[in-house]
């Protein structure tokens, strides 16, 4: 897992952009497999990030709200 992670820091920003809308395809069938296991693990790990770059979840909330229409 760390090698992947580091190659793929390793990229430019748009082919990082490029390989998490490729990688959103198979998240999203993972999380759809098992809802209540993807809301135990990965909230939290979000949040915590979240929290650990200054971003308030309620604001980054309410922003996503407001790009979805």
């Amino acid at each position: 897992m760390q090698d992947l992670l580091s190659r793929f820091k390793t990229l430019p920003g748009d082919q990082k952009l490029a390989f998490m809308k490729e990688a959103m395809i198979d998240m999203m069938e993972i999380f759809s497999s098992n809802p209540q296991k993807m809301m135990a693990e990965m909230m939290p790990a979000s949040m915590n990030v979240m929290k650990s770059k200054g971003m308030d979840p309620e604001k980054m909330q309410s922003m996503m709200k407001n790009m979805m229409g």
